[in-house]
């Protein structure tokens, strides 16, 4: 399968966010982290630092074991089942799950 190609996308920015952005060594990859991150909510365990305690990661593990989660296969976060709508959870036990982010936005991660 050949790699997609990314496509470009121009916007304008006042001159002081300008000069900000000219100071971030890659404008592009910093500005493809902040769009990304605008569309998901921040973690309440972890509170977006990306890392938990050894507890409450095994903790989580447990619960997420318990509540039959399923990973996306799209996105490659994990849903418990009793968090999905009852379609998505109907289709959860299918070994190709996308979850509803995915399927909403058509991605093909």
């Amino acid at each position: 399968m050949a790699q997609e190609k990314g496509v470009i996308v121009s916007f304008r920015v006042d001159k002081h966010l300008a000069d900000v952005l000219n100071k971030v060594p890659d404008k592009s990859a910093f500005i493809r982290d902040v769009i990304l991150r605008s569309f998901y909510d921040t973690c309440p365990l972890c509170r977006g630092r990306g890392v938990l305690p050894e507890e409450v990661s095994k903790w989580a593990a447990r619960t997420l074991k318990q509540e039959h989660a399923v990973e996306c296969s799209c996105c490659h976060y994990t849903y418990p089942a009793s968090a999905l709508p009852r379609k998505s959870a109907e289709s959860a036990d299918q070994d190709d799950f996308t979850c509803p982010h995915c399927q909403s936005h058509e991605h093909t991660h």
